[in-house]
């Protein structure tokens, strides 16, 4: 499997460019996804969802970094529809390769000249999903899913739901903000703690901030003996790919956090010294703590 995501990801680059990489990744993570998850909407709603949403991030991200105060409402209304539009049962996360998708494009901004290759890549995404989708679920009997319209005309501002869309679209929105306002180079870390962190029930997101602390700075030192004393350079990415695939057997997240960190310093090694990311990691993860609370 591991071989197949990495072919994918690959290709994808290829045809679509390489600021388009993460674009990639967050498409093949929601097609093995949704392989198994239903959205609960109706059948064909859910397809057309899928590929307007995609579409939608897309134009959404472009335009939101124009300018940060208009990122504002555009993140914030973006954020709030599509996790609310895929929350329906919450315990499937069907939200998180869409919020996943839209952290990535504002981590990796575009010129209006790759506009168009990005929303073409986006809309082949979102076929390719929906395509997964169809084929996995086209014999599922949908009578009792709700249709969009219903589920927008029956919004009961009390609901888990409606609360936990509320929380996300804040502190994602704050955190964009701050990453823009300020220019830090990695501020999609930023997002991804706040996206990481912020659970439907609060005692889950007070657990996970201790072991995110804990996996965050045990994956720093892990990482530094490795790269900084252990591994020679011209192994780093064999290294780094063996990590990812160890990664796709942890399903304990206080252990997922420092294989997470060990993969996002690697990937900052491109751009940084070991001894800067590290402490640039733990700072935006500070960052992103913050905006959680801001909530």
């Amino acid at each position: 499997m591991l071989i197949g995501i990495i072919v994918f990801v690959l290709l994808f680059s290829k045809f679509f460019g390489s600021e388009n990489t993460l674009v990639g990744v967050a498409v093949i993570t929601a097609m093995l996804m949704f392989k198994s998850i239903n959205i609960s909407l109706r059948y064909r709603e859910a397809i057309w969802a899928i590929i307007f949403s995609f579409i939608y991030m897309g134009f959404a991200s472009y335009i939101s970094r124009l300018n940060a105060f208009i990122g504002i409402p555009i993140n914030f209304i973006l954020v709030f529809i599509v996790i609310y539009l895929f929350t329906n049962e919450m315990e499937t996360k069907a939200y998180l390769p869409f919020i996943l998708c839209y952290v990535f494009l504002d981590g990796d901004p575009i010129s209006s000249e790759q506009l168009m290759s990005r929303i073409i890549g986006l809309l082949t995404g979102g076929i390719l999903i929906a395509f997964i989708y169809y084929i996995s679920h086209k014999n599922l009997d949908d009578k009792n899913h709700l249709t969009i319209w219903e589920m927008i005309s029956n919004i009961k501002t009390n609901s888990l739901q409606f609360n936990f869309s509320l929380r996300m679209a804040i502190g994602i929105s704050i955190a964009m903000f701050i990453g823009r306002t300020f220019g830090f180079s990695k501020s999609m870390w930023i997002s991804i703690t706040v996206m990481s962190l912020t659970q439907p029930h609060y005692y889950q997101t007070k657990e996970r901030i201790k072991q995110r602390v804990i996996g965050t700075m045990v994956g720093s030192i892990i990482f530094i003996i490795l790269f900084e004393c252990l591994v020679p350079s011209k192994f780093s990415s064999l290294v780094l790919l063996i990590l990812s695939y160890i990664y796709t057997f942890i399903k304990k997240y206080d252990k997922q956090i420092i294989f997470v960190t060990l993969n996002s310093l690697g990937a900052a090694m491109v751009l940084f010294d070991t001894f800067i990311s590290v402490p640039m990691r733990i700072a935006l993860f500070y960052l992103g703590s913050n905006c959680f609370y801001g909530q």
